[in-house]
This record gives structure tokens, C-alpha cells and sequence, in this order.
């Protein structure tokens, strides 16, 4: 193994992100710029790891078993990883090479979500692929990554699937962990609209969704302590942090280690700050 390969390897691997179609790309070219080399065992073991990011095990239980040593317990671990996907196929889905975006102009159409007013400006949904929904195998230019708390895995879906249930319904899952400060929403529409027909935020412990009054929050977007200065709202929220705020003055950081979540109250219009810790 060359040095160059071996260092590309490291760059690859630290950088690899399965929601980001640039990086998945990326590392299709690594993939089959190591396919070139000598195929000595390291490059072997190197492109076994490879497929194992893209999801791809078939192609890496052919390779793995004629080189493990069922001796070594690193390679019975790796070996048995594999060969569960293997037999469970549908748990998860190949991460194959996506069609990059040349413009920002959306085609996909956007439903109007009554807990998520501003869909793309929140970072709920992103635009930077053509990639196929999960649910309804059509492509899109609009989609959601943060997955469903199901049995089975989803890479990516479609606005309209979430929008109308058929996303939930088909994985039997929901979008939102738990719920907080539910205890007064008597509706139980409402509650099924924000577990299966709205999509969640992505959060370090799992996305909790908050209610106030009557009825469940709008998600306004992630926060840090300066993004709630910048909209002037510092004394004008409702904590449930836990800490002061002085406290979250100096550790609330969108983006950091202390993750702000804002909501905004739908009856009354008062923000309200949820947030977790990495």
C-alpha cells in the first residue's frame, strides 16, 4: 500500500457523512481508485471497511471471507457484523452514488406543515442532491435525512410522504421520540400530525417535541445563545433547559456540544427553548 493511499484512507473515513451526497460520492471514487491497486491484504481489509460505510455488504462478504482469520477476534466480530446484514437485507439500504444539483431551484413540491412553517430555512429538509424517497421510489430535490424511529432503516423521504402519513405508515414508526408539556392537548389529531405526519429535528438525544397551551409547538429552528440575542428574545422565552439563563449564556451553542432546539407556541406565540448535551 502506497503512503498517498493510506492517508486518503484516514481523510476519507474521519470526513464520511452517510447524509451528505457529496461525501457518499467521495467515497465511491476512493472505492474505485482502490480497486486499481495491488491487491495486496491491506488494500483488501481497507476496501472491505469501504463498502461496510457504504452499506454495500454483499460486495464486502465476498471480499472478507477470503481473507479472515477466524482466529483473530477482531475478524470474527467484523465477520459476524457483516454477515448480519447479510442475512437481514432490509435492514438497511446501499449508500450507491448520488446525482449532485447543479441549480437551487426546487422542483419537489413542499406541503404546508402546521408545525414546521419554514421546512428548508429550519434545516428540517435539505436540497443539495436528486436523491429517491424510500417510500413512494420517486426522485426528488427536497427531502428529509433524519430518519423514523422504526424497525427499519430510511435513508431518505420525500415532503409529501411525511405530509400525508404514508411514510409512517408504511415503516410503523413515528418522527418524534417523546413528547413534552403534552399534558393539556386533549386532541388526539394533533398528536398523530406531529408523531407521523411531521418530520423531526435532529438532536444529540433523540428529538423530543414540545407543546404549549393546547397544542404542540412550531419548530422554529436550532439555536445557540447568540441566534436567540440576534432575534431579541432573551427574556422573552419559556425555559425547559433546565438551566438559568446565565447558564445558557455561556454554554448554549447551535452547532456546539449544548444544543439549543426553539419552538414557538401556536396559540399564544410565546418561544419556547428546548436543548441537549453531545
Amino acid at each position: 500500500m502506497t503512503t498517498s493511499i493510506l492517508e486518503e484512507w484516514h481523510e476519507q473515513r474521519k470526513n464520511f457523512n452517510p447524509s451528505n451526497p457529496d461525501r457518499i460520492n467521495q467515497m465511491h471514487e476512493f472505492k474505485e481508485k482502490l480497486k486499481l491497486e495491488e491487491q495486496t491484504e491491506e488494500n483488501l481489509r481497507i476496501l472491505v471497511d469501504v463498502y461496510c460505510m457504504l452499506r454495500m455488504y454483499a460486495d464486502a462478504y465476498k471480499i472478507f471471507t477470503s481473507i479472515m482469520d477466524l482466529g483473530n477476534k477482531k475478524d470474527r466480530k467484523k465477520f459476524g457484523s457483516i454477515k448480519y446484514y447479510i442475512d437481514n437485507p432490509n435492514f438497511v439500504k446501499p449508500l450507491y452514488p448520488c446525482k449532485i444539483r447543479e441549480d437551487q431551484t426546487t422542483k419537489t413540491v413542499i406541503p404546508e406543515f402546521k408545525y414546521l412553517p419554514n421546512p428548508l430555512q429550519s434545516k428540517i429538509f435539505e436540497a443539495e442532491a436528486v436523491v429517491t424517497c424510500d417510500c413512494c421510489e420517486q426522485e426528488v430535490d427536497v427531502y428529509y435525512t433524519g430518519g423514523i424511529y422504526a424497525i427499519e432503516e430510511v435513508e431518505y423521504l420525500c415532503p409529501t410522504c411525511i405530509h400525508i402519513g404514508a411514510a409512517a405508515k408504511k415503516y410503523d414508526g413515528t418522527f418524534q421520540q417523546d413528547l413534552i408539556n403534552d399534558k393539556n392537548v386533549v386532541n388526539a389529531n394533533f398528536t398523530e400530525e406531529v408523531m407521523c405526519r411531521t418530520p423531526g429535528y435532529v438532536s444529540w438525544q433523540g428529538n423530543n417535541w414540545m407543546a404549549h397551551c393546547s397544542d404542540y409547538c412550531a419548530f422554529i429552528g436550532y439555536v445557540g445563545w447568540s441566534e436567540l440575542v440576534e432575534l431579541g428574545i432573551t427574556e422573552r422565552f419559556e425555559n425547559y433547559t433546565g438551566f438559568s439563563n446565565e447558564e445558557l449564556s455561556e454554554s448554549l451553542m447551535n452547532n456546539g456540544h449544548h444544543q439549543g432546539y426553539l419552538f414557538q407556541c401556536l396559540e399564544c406565540g410565546l418561544y419556547v427553548l428546548f436543548s441537549d448535551f453531545s
